[in-house]
């Protein structure tokens, strides 16, 4: 236990101490969510909404996936990128006996094209295309039936110049779930999490004399949901469902991006999905700066169980997210924004 208090008082003591993040790679870390369903319902990254994209969601949720999944998100555009494009993917395994697995890639296309002149001259040598891309690799758990913890090992990747620059960081996230009311026909779960982004204040040096911290992210939120179920009337699930979840967001290393959300989600015999939410995010100041960032969200998704509807034999799930939404604006001047589009498929076969 005293081991554990010197660690997390030299843990406070870093974090207090940590550079300023200055916005760098916002696109990975603020812009775009790679789960369609956590884009719709508020931006809410902590609580266990989204089990598989755990490289922007909390890592604990891993440990409520079930067999093996795999899963791809596309997202288009961004902002005057018109041919800016997010791409997702990745893949997990939950062992029963030593926990869950996955391998997540994101790559983030500017969708532009530049030429790569000679060092010593003006002559084109070749041609580059400026990306981002974030490679994790995720371990959760259930710790003694008490809670859920994740670890996300990331590697991130600046190639927006024609050379390559990378640095890695690391985040922790925690859940624990309550079951207040459990009978036939009511299911009542409460969940509390945590997640703390970059947890050792690291940053990537670029052209060996610019320095930029990665965001060191802090978020908590509570969600609680409730299904109803009647096996007189619909034996196959429950009839209706809703959640509803709230979050905070603070970054330990800047005074900007303090952000309130809150997320709801109807579910229909767990087949049909009906999401909306808020948020509300603190922005950087400056002439035409809207100081300020409030929206709303909303989307949908559809699930299939092949176990439930079709056969017994062949336990796998497909899910369909989708949201549509226009970008919201950071400055005056320009509120009309063209959408953007988010669609995530997975494919979930769950061995018990």
């Amino acid at each position: 236990m005293k081991k554990l208090a010197i660690t997390l008082i030299i843990l406070i003591s870093e974090l207090t101490a940590a550079q300023n993040y200055i916005g760098s790679a916002p696109e990975i870390f603020f812009y775009r969510m790679a789960s369609a369903k956590s884009e719709a319902m508020g931006k809410i990254l902590t609580l266990n909404f989204d089990p598989y994209f755990v490289s922007q969601s909390n890592p604990a949720n891993l440990a409520t996936s079930k067999g093996a999944a795999a899963f791809y998100s596309y997202s288009s555009p961004l902002y005057t990128l018109d041919k800016a494009s997010y791409n997702y993917l990745g893949a997990s395994y939950n062992f029963p006996s030593i926990g869950a697995f996955a391998l997540n890639a994101l790559w983030f296309n500017t969708g532009l094209t530049f030429n790569q002149t000679s060092e010593v001259g003006p002559e084109i040598i070749g041609t580059f295309e400026p990306t981002y891309q974030l490679y994790t690799l995720t371990y959760a758990n259930e710790l003694i039936n008490w809670f859920d913890f994740g670890i996300n090992a990331n590697l991130f990747v600046n190639g927006l110049g024609p050379e390559n620059y990378n640095s890695t960081f690391f985040e922790l996230g925690l859940s624990r779930k309550f079951t207040p009311i459990q009978d036939a026909k009511v299911k009542d779960e409460i969940l509390v999490a945590t997640q703390l982004k970059n947890i050792f204040n690291q940053s990537i040096i670029i052209n060996e004399n610019i320095d930029e911290p990665f965001p060191s992210v802090f978020r908590i939120g509570i969600s609680n949901l409730i299904e109803y179920s009647d096996k007189n009337v619909f034996e196959k699930s429950y009839i209706i469902g809703f959640t509803i979840g709230f979050e905070y967001q603070d970054l330990l290393n800047s005074k900007f991006r303090t952000a309130y959300k809150v997320g709801g989600e109807l579910s229909i015999v767990d087949i049909i999905f009906l999401r909306g939410g808020y948020y509300n995010e603190t922005e950087r100041e400056c002439d035409n700066c809207e100081g300020e960032l409030n929206d709303f969200t909303y989307g949908f998704g559809l699930k299939l169980d092949f176990n439930r509807y079709l056969t017994k034999d062949f336990p796998l799930v497909l899910l369909f997210d989708f949201v549509s939404l226009e970008q919201p604006s950071y400055i005056t001047d320009n509120s009309n924004w063209d959408n953007f589009t988010t669609f995530a498929l997975i494919a979930n076969y769950r061995i018990e």
